[in-house]
């Protein structure tokens, strides 16, 4: 039978609307079983055991038992103990459930002596393959008490190849490293390294002191000039060590060996000492021509924030509060101490030694201060801004203070002494059998 055009085009147009009404339909169909097929449902997760507010001491083991439900199936469960900032301090580890409900036995273990007391979460964390369900605990964990893990002696700072001398927590003596030349020394508790820094061609050195630590090193700037590396330090306030090279570059980074400051020194001069001040980074910068010296602070991003010139032969520089700086220092042989204010541009004199210059100095705490003068010991009050004698007869090289104990350690040529910071008294005397130039307690944080 034969059709007329317009009828065929008819029925073509009617066969292609009930093609599409039935391809919209299958399509609304699937879509409407895959609504229904997925999981929208998160498993049930519970702490049971340890109780909220349960205490742990370092070393110490962390029993966590967990209860988990799902409608479907819970595929894994992980454990794990969180610091105050978040960061992971401890992990139970990772469990394959593939079960609708149980209860599971999970082990941490607290031997990181570096751990901070504290507020602690404990999380757990189910996943049934599209949903996270996690319960948390807050438990308090004690800090391992401070203890003296090793003391680091070196010889004053030489172009020669030098040996650093480490005495165990027994007392006993042995080589650590020796070094092509020696120019810096530092070390940090925090990570369990010790940093040398050489002179003309010895690299900066993060040397391990635990199998937990990674080495690594950075490569004095090129040429054999002497003091490549001209200051260098574990800063007290942000942990972070600090060093500065001859090519006039300011560095800081972490123990781990992430780079995380920058700056440059005033041209032609060159940075000898470093002190973290809160949101700043203060330096002592020295001319290269002519020898006169300037304090100028950084930002974070390393660009210069504050200058301010500076006087006297600095000894030691320590961050007081703010802007403000303790400056020990030598005035024509004569020992000086300073209250310099970055940002307000004054350096009062707050207490001076006439006839005696100053060796060395340590910091014992906030306000307390150890003073090695020509001839004896003195303890400084900064609050008070009073000095109270401490021993006599006792020309030190090198002065160190150690928290754990509160022993305070005293180098006088190769002789290196064991005092009560408290009383001036001696509690042991020994020698390691070369010129000390530098005490460096290690801790366990």
């Amino acid at each position: 039978m034969f059709l007329h055009p317009p009828v065929t085009q008819y029925l073509w147009s009617v066969m292609r609307r009930i093609s599409t009404i039935v391809v919209a339909s299958w399509c609304v169909l699937q879509g409407m079983s895959c609504k229904k097929d997925k999981d929208e449902t998160p498993p049930v997760v519970d702490i049971v055991s340890p109780s909220p507010g349960a205490t742990f001491a370092i070393p110490d083991t962390i029993e966590v038992r967990v209860q988990v439900s799902d409608d479907r199936a819970v595929e894994s469960l992980t454990v794990e103990l969180l610091s105050p900032s978040g960061a992971v301090v401890a992990s139970g580890g990772s469990r394959m459930i593939d079960a609708n409900s149980g209860t599971y036995d999970f082990v941490l273990v607290l031997t990181n002596e570096r751990l901070l007391g504290g507020d602690h979460t404990l999380v757990a964390r189910a996943r049934d393959g599209n949903n996270d369900a996690r319960d948390f605990v807050e438990v308090n964990v004690l800090e391992a008490p401070l203890r003296l893990r090793a003391l680091f002696l070196a010889p004053p700072f030489s172009e020669e190849s030098t040996t650093i001398t480490r005495i165990d927590s027994t007392g006993a003596a042995s080589p650590f490293i020796t070094v092509a030349d020696f120019n810096g020394i530092a070390v940090d508790g925090n990570t369990q390294h010790l940093f040398v820094a050489g002179s003309r061609y010895a690299p900066l050195q993060a040397i391990p002191t635990a199998n937990s630590a990674n080495a690594w090193q950075v490569n004095a700037p090129g040429n054999d000039q002497p003091e490549q590396f001209t200051a260098l330090v574990v800063d007290p306030t942000d942990k972070r060590v600090y060093y500065a090279t001859r090519d006039g570059f300011i560095r800081g980074w972490t123990g781990e060996g992430l780079q995380r400051f920058t700056a440059e020194c005033l041209p032609d001069h060159r940075c000898e000492a470093i002190v973290v001040m809160e949101n700043e980074v203060a330096t002592w910068q020295r001319a290269i021509v002519g020898g006169a010296s300037r304090i100028v602070t950084y930002t974070q991003a390393g660009t210069v924030f504050e200058q301010l010139p500076a006087q006297h032969e600095r000894i030691a520089l320590f961050h007081r509060s703010g802007s403000s700086l303790l400056h020990f220092a030598n005035a024509q042989g004569e020992g000086l101490i300073e209250d310099i204010n970055v940002t307000a541009g004054g350096s009062p004199d707050i207490r001076t030694f006439p006839g005696e210059a100053i060796r060395a100095v340590v910091r014992v705490n906030t306000n307390q201060y150890i003073v090695a003068l020509t001839d004896r010991l003195v303890r400084f009050d900064r609050p008070s801004q009073t000095v109270s004698p401490l021993t006599t007869g006792i020309s030190a090289d090198a002065l160190a203070y150690e928290a754990a104990t509160g022993s305070l350690y005293v180098a006088t040529g190769t002789t290196l002494l064991t005092m009560d910071p408290n009383t001036g008294t001696t509690v042991s005397s020994s020698s390691p059998g070369f010129t000390i130039g530098h005490i460096l307690p290690l801790l366990n944080r």
